[in-house]
Formats: structure tokens, sequence, C-alpha cells
């Protein structure tokens, strides 16, 4: 954090390691956060945590529960379903947007990043196979060169309950499997297929979580991929 501390004012910082923990799963849904802890935890007064719970409260990431205070937000099976609804739309679109645009440089950066979560995915690890995942996609999002596209993806991904996803028995193989499908398009420059097979992805990955919250409720899971 000393690095971030330079740069940012301490909302600012709190927001940005409270968003973090939230993204990979650290802070899973339904989690209390406890005023004194995070206090401790970021070593801050009281009054910029505060702001930045109040920030991410705004944006959905956390809610308050009455008798119980303010907890990492739990989203229902049909929130859900319309949270992957905008994210296929839109990640499919920058898909195809960015195949064209990759270059020779940027295919390789995205060769890596696949080799990376490859790796992750067999180390089992939770925060790993979120963080490579995410480096992943992103390399094919933001090559698509649309700003305002990348933000509304963004915006898409920050409530996902990434956590829950994870406890899916034999998603994590599902989803290597779906990202190498996606990389043999790319490799192809096969534009059309990419973006389809993108859209598969989203949506297999979606069915599967679905299906968990539907058996066994939100706040189940453990770490997370897409």
């Amino acid at each position: 954090m000393t690095s971030l501390q330079g740069h940012r004012t301490k909302t600012e910082l709190a927001v940005h390691v409270l968003r973090e923990r939230i993204r990979t799963g650290e802070l899973p849904p339904g989690h209390r956060l406890r005023l004194e802890s995070l206090r401790d935890e970021l070593g801050m007064s009281p009054t910029p945590i505060r702001e930045a719970l109040r920030l991410l409260q705004a944006d959905g990431l956390v809610d308050y529960r009455p008798h119980h205070g303010i907890v990492v937000a739990e989203l229902a099976p049909q929130q859900v379903l319309d949270l992957v609804r905008i994210r296929v739309a839109l990640e499919s679109l920058a898909t195809e947007l960015a195949v064209p645009l990759l270059g020779e440089a940027g295919l390789a950066r995205l060769e890596r990043l696949h080799e990376r979560y490859l790796a992750a995915t067999e180390s089992g690890r939770g925060t790993a196979i979120t963080a490579a995942n995410q480096e992943w996609h992103w390399a094919i999002y933001e090559a698509s060169g649309n700003d305002l596209l990348g933000e509304f993806v963004r915006r898409s991904w920050e409530p996902y309950p990434w956590r829950t996803i994870w406890a899916v028995p034999g998603r994590m193989a599902e989803a290597a499997v779906e990202h190498e499908q996606v990389m043999d398009a790319v490799r192809r420059q096969d534009v059309p297929a990419a973006a389809a097979l993108m859209r598969s992805h989203l949506e297999s990955s979606a069915y599967a979580l679905l299906d968990r919250l539907e058996r066994t409720g939100p706040a189940d899971g453990g770490g997370g991929t897409t």
C-alpha cells in the first residue's frame, strides 16, 4: 500500500484496497466489514474508511444490513442473470473489436497470459486464478481500443460473485478449455468465432453459477473465475 499512498487520498486508497479484496474474493459475499478491523488493517482513522464504505455502497459492492452492519453485497439469481446478460453483450463486442487489432505483440502477450492462467488453474489457488483470469480477459478487451466500452465492462465485473463460481465442481477445468477455444480462434484471426466463443464461455459460466446460487444461496462459495 505504501506505493499507492503517494498518489491517492486515504479514502481513494481504502476504496481501492477494499474493491480489490471484494473482486478477488478475499472478502466474500455476506462478509461483515467491521470498522475497527478495517482501521487496524489499513492504518487509517475511521473517517476515510466510512467514506470509502459509502462510495462502495453507492456502487453496489457493499450493503447495510440492519442489526449486522456493512457487509459485502450478495446478489440474488435474477440480479446475476441481469448482470451476465450485460457482460455477454459487452464482452463479445469487445472481443470482436479487439481481434483484428491485437497484432503480433498483442497476441504474444495474450499467449503469455493464457499460459499463466493455465498454470494458476493447475495450482488450484483461487486468488491466483482470479488475477490471471482478469489479466487475460482484459488484455483482449483493452485491445478493442474503445475506452468507453472498457469502462462499461469494468463496471459489470465489479459486483460479479466470483467466489461462488469457484465452488462449482468441474468449472475450473471447463473454463480452461473454453479459454483455449477462444485463443484458437484469436490465433486464426477468426473474428466471428472468437466473439461467439467468448459469448459461449460467459454463458457457460453463468449457467453454472446460477444453478449453484439457486441450490445453495449467494453466500456459499470459494474463489472465482470465468
